[in-house]
């Protein structure tokens, strides 16, 4: 069915046969992701033994590949620490000693699967978590030292995140990015939709009054825009070809008024990112934002040349109420096959290069009937 096609009269999934979807087989430049979260690599690192973590991941990106996912966003720094040995973070204790980065590099290399290293570049921690975890680290160091802090740090809720509206803050995202590059070579690097954490002034009034701005969203922008420009160039320095992404929310304007994310400039400027990957986890009966809509909103914002852009897809979703979705909460549960519809829409809409699943475990837990016909479209069989 198309985006337009009333659900009502929609085919039952086992209706949807993979001649009737009439898509062509995705070429090798199509996009077809799935984001690996935090959780899971701290699952598939349970083991003391190397060998079974290794064994475990093996089995874990085969199921992927299987499906028909050709890329994999691995997240290796969620909270300020990291899932591999770092000069910038602390190494998590949940990582069992093991460098997912070198284990998860060899493993997609296996079975012909990009690599990207997934980052949150803002978020820290908690003064408590921090000083327990705080060892050889840069980031660290920052910590210990209270003018540093003051400096590079900002707090908000009780958690610590690095500032962006310090110069520092780009130097250090610099380093991360040079270290993984250099060290594990990935395919490229990612950031997700965390930016600024509220849209409160209170946060970094000491920061806007002495910027000299006068407008503070739009002080805000620019300085989440200056970051995205910093860590272009920093993979981009590191290795011509890597790629830089990034995984806004699916709301353009929520990320413009709350996360102060201009997602239209950094489209449109061509020095930003490579990669845009809308998250567009809505379904087709969200009463506010309709994925049918949503997705010709992106599909239609103007874009440098350079620019691409796939479409995050909420395969957790399945089988789960919606509680934002209005009068479409629902839908997730009574309806079938709406990721194999969602990716077949993306796959058919121009100018998209792509899709991306968040995330991995839901696609492991999809049904067969669901799984197939994802694994379909995917495919293009």
């Amino acid at each position: 069915a198309s985006a337009g096609t009333a659900q009502t009269n929609r085919l039952p999934l086992r209706g949807q046969t993979p001649q009737q979807l009439h898509l062509p087989a995705p070429d090798q430049d199509t996009l077809i992701a799935a984001w690996i979260p935090y959780f899971t690599v701290e699952s598939l690192l349970a083991s003391p033994d190397e060998e079974a973590c290794r064994n475990a991941v093996s089995g874990y990106i085969r199921q992927l590949r299987d499906i028909g996912i050709n890329t994999v966003f691995l997240h290796v720094c969620a909270f300020g620490e990291s899932y591999y040995p770092s000069e910038w973070y602390p190494m998590l204790p949940a990582a069992n000693g093991h460098d997912a980065m070198r284990i998860f590099s060899e493993v997609c290399q296996e079975n012909g699967v990009a690599l990207h290293a997934w980052i949150n570049p803002l978020r820290l921690q908690t003064d408590a978590y921090m000083e327990s975890q705080c060892g050889d680290s840069e980031l660290c160091r920052w910590y210990g030292d209270e003018a540093q802090r003051a400096k590079a740090m900002a707090k908000w809720d009780g958690r610590w995140y690095l500032d962006p509206a310090a110069p520092t803050t780009g130097d250090f995202l610099s380093g991360v990015v040079k270290e993984l590059i250099e060290t594990y070579r990935p395919a490229g690097i990612h950031i997700d939709d965390y930016f600024y954490p509220t849209a409160q002034t209170a946060w970094d009034a000491e920061d806007f009054a002495a910027s000299g701005a006068e407008n503070l969203a739009e002080w805000r922008r620019e300085n989440i825009n200056a970051l995205m420009r910093t860590l272009y160039q920093a993979v981009h320095q590191a290795d011509e070809s890597a790629v830089f992404s990034v995984s806004p929310q699916g709301n353009i304007e929520e990320n413009y008024e709350r996360l102060f994310a201009d997602t239209a400039a950094w489209a449109k400027a061509g020095d930003c990112c490579d990669l845009m990957i809308p998250q567009i986890y809505y379904g087709y009966q969200n009463s506010s934002h309709p994925f049918a809509e949503v997705l010709r909103e992106w599909s239609e914002l103007p874009r440098a040349e350079n620019v691409s852009m796939a479409v995050g897809i909420a395969a957790y979703k399945v089988g789960q109420t919606d509680p934002y979705a209005g009068s479409g909460a629902q839908e997730w549960l009574t309806e079938t096959g709406i990721p194999a519809r969602q990716a077949g829409d993306v796959l058919l809409t121009s100018g998209m290069d792509g899709a991306a699943f968040y995330h991995a475990d839901a696609l492991m837990l999809l049904s067969p009937e669901e799984s197939a016909a994802l694994s379909a479209v995917l495919k293009g069989i």
